[in-house]
């Protein structure tokens, strides 16, 4: 059985040269975390004696730990970047691995092991299993990769009927904590918000299954779904306003081809009082992202559709999720795996929604061409791209065609210029 310490003896269990894994997401060990501060610093500790933290750092998720909250003699890496992580912090820069979700998994599962890991885990049951809870993603694939599990035994992380557990027996040491989960009152959508929500709504028929994000947009787009029957689930997240559709019976994943009747995330966002909702589903399914991300999963389920977000979309149906102005904001997450798991599904669909401008209408969304050289979504990944103004449907379309379509979906003001753009280049 594990050896019950206190939150601040777990910087003394990490040692110099060694490899930790930090669980991220709502599952975050807050409190062991804030063990690794400053005020343990080591100067002079050798740069091949760092410690090297790796994370999957969720943008509006997880903010605790950074490099600024980190002992000297450190070093994060992360598979994404956002500002609550990076804090401007220009000394100790982030290590950023460019991966997709699924990539990050297989990483993780094949690479190098870890010397700890810092995870967070629900009280044990009456058969001693701690569940993983509501924050599932990455733990199983580093389980047996790990020299040293030390985890945070919460009572407030829920225990949902469908999600992993582990024996407290394959844990060496638990820190019992009590601290609420990170979480977020549900966004509310505006005017623009409603009516790209308004049009991706049309695209989705009636049983089919579904993937999307969290956010005023994603938000506005599943209360347009409310008419809609029969639709099945199957994403990285789940949030407030999948609740809301289970409840009316609009989301039932009665005609999905596999995981039927069966609503399958990775992890719950969301409110207080929808993290005590999802805990008495039982049609709520945690897996990790070998499964919600794999491209065989995806693909083995019929009329897929991804519905994503992204910075800015080109006149080729090129797409960048992650750069502003030269500057890392955040990565290809399961963008890409969703995007063309629903390409590989039989009537599948992979949609992009933004807004068509951004800085209060100063700048178009829709644009020439990218302004980084980093293309998250090739011109070849998307089918439909949808603005306030529209639907552009790519799939099968000449280039020219192409930008026309976008064209006609950019914001009316900037659509001259765009074309000129066009037949200029």
């Amino acid at each position: 059985m594990p050896e019950t310490i206190e939150v601040n003896t777990v910087r003394q269990l990490i040692r110099p040269g060694y490899r930790v894994f930090v669980q991220a997401g709502v599952g975050e060990p807050r409190d062991i975390i804030a063990t690794l501060a400053a005020e343990t610093d080591h100067p002079g500790q050798a740069d091949d004696a760092a410690v090297e933290y790796l994370t999957v750092s969720i943008p509006g998720i997880n903010a605790a730990l950074a490099p600024r909250t980190l002992h000297r003699g450190s070093h994060l890496c992360s598979t994404f970047m956002h500002a609550g992580l990076d804090g401007g912090d220009t000394h100790r820069p982030i290590r950023f691995l460019p991966l997709h979700y699924r990539d990050t998994s297989r990483l993780l599962q094949a690479g190098k092991r870890f010397d700890v890991a810092l995870i967070q885990l629900a009280p044990p049951d009456a058969e001693g299993f701690c569940s993983l809870g509501i924050s599932v993603d990455f733990v199983p694939a580093i389980l047996d990769k790990c020299d040293c599990i030390i985890a945070e035994i919460n009572p407030q992380m829920p225990a949902p009927a469908c999600s992993p557990r582990i024996p407290l027996s394959a844990i060496h040491y638990r820190v019992d904590v009590d601290h609420p989960l990170p979480h977020s009152e549900a966004d509310v959508p505006g005017a623009t918000e409603l009516a790209i929500a308004r049009n991706v709504a049309d695209l989705i028929d009636d049983g089919c299954c579904i993937q999307i994000g969290i956010g005023k947009l994603p938000g506005g787009i599943l209360r347009q779904l409310a008419d809609h029957r029969r639709i099945g689930l199957h994403s990285g997240l789940l949030s407030d306003g999948a609740r809301d559709l289970i409840e009316a019976g609009v989301v039932t994943g009665e005609c999905k081809s596999i995981d039927r009747g069966r609503h399958v995330t990775g992890m719950a966002w969301g409110s207080a009082g929808f993290y005590h909702w999802v805990q008495r589903q039982p049609d709520i399914v945690f897996r990790p992202v070998d499964y919600t991300h794999d491209l065989r999963t995806l693909a083995a389920i019929d009329q897929f559709i991804s519905i994503n977000s992204v910075l800015e979309v080109d006149l080729n149906g090129q797409a960048n999720a992650e750069t502003v102005n030269g500057q890392q904001v955040s990565a290809t997450g399961g963008l890409l795996d969703f995007a063309r798991g629903a390409r590989a599904s039989r009537g599948g669909k992979s949609i992009l929604a933004l807004p068509a401008t951004a800085m209060r209408g100063s700048r178009s969304r829709i644009v020439p061409r990218l302004s980084s050289p980093i293309t998250t979504l090739c011109r070849a990944d998307v089918d439909y791209v949808v603005t306030e103004y529209g639907c552009a449907a790519l799939f099968g379309q000449c280039t020219e065609a192409r930008a026309q379509s976008l064209v006609d979906i950019a914001a009316p003001d900037y659509r001259d210029e765009l074309w000129q753009a066009w037949e200029n280049a």
